[in-house]
């Protein structure tokens, strides 16, 4: 009941919108006015009597409206695209740059996507980092091949990550989550470290967390 009164509310304050404009002339209809042919018939028919006149005049008026009414809605649309297009593109970069190793996973378990970070926690810590500043090129370079080390970890299972002693304890957690909608926090260790530790000072153990998406569809997971 509420929804219908809200959608109510919103088709009147567009109609009075719609109308202004028509009334002081502020209306820029960026289409020619176009009427189907039954349309035509009836104005046509309205207009060629004295008698019906004013109703072709009402009915040529509720069309423009619904025209003027039509364009505002169009460029709500477009601003709210380009709203949209534009905090995505800020999440985007957010994602990427945070220093805190991200993944996103789809409600499988299945990796959707990884930061750097989590491309550096994940891959060779044996391969050699440069000691000094790399060449422009270079350092292109370097990000493209970091961009495909990303696209390595998509498609693999979160559980294949870890070692095998933290898994029953992610997977638990993993569908608590789902179950609850309510974030959860463990203690995990990569598949390429020693035995999971149950302690919060041990060396190599990760605080992993995770949290569903404001849509129930994704599944975000952090590794500090």
């Amino acid at each position: 009941m509420d929804k219908s009164l809200d959608q109510q509310h919103l088709s009147a304050s567009l109609r009075r919108l719609a109308e202004q404009k028509l009334s002081n002339g502020s209306a820029q209809l960026k289409t020619s006015f176009v009427a189907s042919q039954d349309a035509l018939g009836v104005l046509y028919r309205l207009s060629s009597s004295a008698i019906t006149a004013s109703d072709g005049l009402k009915l040529l008026h509720e069309l423009q409206v619904h025209q003027v009414e039509l364009e505002l809605q169009l460029e709500q649309l477009q601003c709210n695209e380009r709203q949209f297009d534009h905090e995505f593109t800020c999440y985007q970069q957010f994602f990427a740059m945070n220093p805190v190793a991200c993944l996103t996973i789809s409600t499988d378990g299945t990796i959707t996507n990884g930061n750097a970070a989590a491309t550096r926690l994940f891959t060779d810590p044996t391969e050699a980092q440069p000691e000094h500043p790399l060449p422009q090129h270079l350092q292109e370079l370097s990000q493209n091949l970091s961009q495909q080390n990303c696209q390595q970890l998509v498609g693999r299972s979160m559980l294949s990550l870890l070692n095998a002693n933290c898994r029953p304890l992610y997977s638990a957690a993993l569908a608590r989550v789902q179950r609850n909608h309510q974030r959860a926090t463990l203690l995990v260790e990569k598949a390429t470290t020693s035995a999971c530790s149950q302690s919060v000072t041990g060396a190599n153990s990760m605080r992993l967390t995770i949290n569903m998406s404001p849509d129930y569809n994704a599944i975000l997971i952090m590794l500090t």
